[in-house]
């Protein structure tokens, strides 16, 4: 048996180990001391058990805020990650039920003070499954082009599965969607995500649609019965001489004609207007409503049934461009006081154009050509010569245009006479030589 003394010491060495420890704990407390807080940051709730005929019908607390006791180095450490917090849904009745909610921490130094909330309301219901036809509606059908109908669309599958619970999945009337035949011509295919809508035409968002989209065909095609044409207008007789027909426009220029359909199978894609304008002797361009050539039942769509359908028919009439070259005596005009003026040619050529009707009648008197000396001295000068239109606004002349003058510059000669008067000019005869103009066809 160890001695007393030996007890003693031994006594001893363990009581010093014990208050070393108990030292050292109480100063690692008091220099990392637990605080007690809110975690800044909610936590998301994980649910479990469901069973596989029910369905939750409310929105039910999904997170929740922690009250944790932790040391200062455990706080700098923590996550959202950090913490699990879970409801258990495998015991739901059906009705409202109060699941708890369950928070744990990874760090086993933290401890969860409190959870905000506690418990969460669930309301539970029966899971129901129908099987509902697709119906389509086909929209703006009054913009399907004239003389185009629609036939009932085709849909693939037929219908859909819906799923949800039985309160929402009972108040679905139908499944449905739409297709628009805006300016549709010709058989097409659409995708189309069809939505459940309960009685008064809302959209019931708490079911599931399986399949999520079905195919949807329409087949639009041309009445048999109906048909567009362009409306054509033919000239007869020629113009007066030196002009001829430039245009001829319809308006409108197509119809949609209707009737028997063998009829309208052997109309074509032109109709005629009612006889020929006969535009014998025009000189300018005119309007004239004629009625149209159809065959014996049939008619204009949304025309009187009981009055002849007419259109507008605008005929352009042009005159033929010509030219020719007329030969004028020059006249000086503005001559200085006191002076006499020579010009070196007496004569210059004129070239015009215009429409040739009015070319051939032309009257020369009414054309002058001038040399403007104004503000010349004595000397020899080159001046530009002038030729001028002696007619009024409303002349047909006004017509022609002045192309050219030859030549273009004249020389003058300004003096003054040895003796009082001045030295008459001769006066000349003016004369027409024609220039070739190319024919133009109407």
């Amino acid at each position: 048996m160890p001695s007393k003394k030996y007890s003693s010491h031994l006594n001893t060495a363990v009581l010093s180990l014990l208050l070393a420890v108990f030292i050292w704990v109480i100063a690692n407390y008091e220099q990392e001391s637990p605080r007690r807080d809110r975690f800044p940051s909610p936590i998301p709730v994980q649910v479990s058990g469901l069973p596989a005929n029910m369905v939750a019908v409310n929105d039910p607390v999904m997170q929740v805020e922690v009250d944790i006791r932790a040391f200062a180095s455990s706080w700098d450490t923590l996550t959202v990650d950090s913490f699990m917090a879970t409801a258990d849904w495998s015991q739901l009745q059906l009705g409202v039920n109060i699941v708890p909610i369950e928070v744990v921490c990874a760090d086993r130094t933290v401890t969860i003070e409190a959870v905000y909330p506690e418990t969460m309301v669930v309301q539970v219901e029966e899971m129901a499954i129908r099987q509902v036809d697709v119906a389509i509606e086909l929209t703006d059908q009054d913009e399907l082009p004239l003389g185009y109908e629609a036939m009932p669309p085709s849909i693939e599958p037929v219908s859909v599965t819906i799923s949800g619970a039985r309160s929402f999945v009972e108040s679905v009337a139908q499944v449905t969607g739409s297709v628009s035949l805006a300016n549709q011509r010709t058989t097409y295919e659409e995708v189309v995500h069809p939505k459940p809508v309960d009685a008064q035409g809302r959209v019931v968002d708490d079911v599931k649609v399986s399949p999520e989209t079905v195919k949807v065909r329409v087949i639009v095609q041309k009445k048999e019965n109906f048909r567009e044409v362009a409306v054509r207008a033919r000239t007869s007789g020629t113009p007066e001489r030196g002009y001829f027909v430039s245009s001829v426009s319809v308006s409108p220029s197509t119809v949609t004609v209707y009737g028997p359909p063998e009829v309208i199978d052997q109309m074509g894609s032109v109709v005629d207007v009612q006889g020929e304008i006969d535009t014998t002797g025009a000189t300018r361009s005119f309007v004239v409503n004629v009625a149209l050539d159809l065959p014996d039942e049939v008619q204009v769509y949304g025309a009187s049934p009981d009055e002849p359908f007419e259109v507008t028919v605008s005929i352009g009439i042009d005159a033929v461009i010509g030219g020719a070259t007329v030969e004028l005596p020059l006249r000086l005009i503005n001559v200085g006081e006191g002076l006499t003026g020579e010009l070196s040619v007496p004569v210059v050529d004129v070239l015009l154009t215009g429409p040739s009707a009015i070319l051939d009648s032309l009257d020369t008197s009414l054309l002058e050509a001038t040399v403007d000396v104004s503000g010349l001295s004595e000397g020899t000068h080159q001046v530009t010569p002038r030729v001028s239109i002696l007619a009024g606004a409303d002349s047909p002349l006004q017509q022609v245009t002045i192309k050219g003058i030859q030549p273009e510059y004249v020389q003058v000669t300004l003096a003054r006479p040895p003796a009082p008067g001045g030295v008459p000019l001769r006066t000349l005869v003016p004369t027409i030589t024609p220039t070739a103009s190319p024919a133009r066809t109407p």
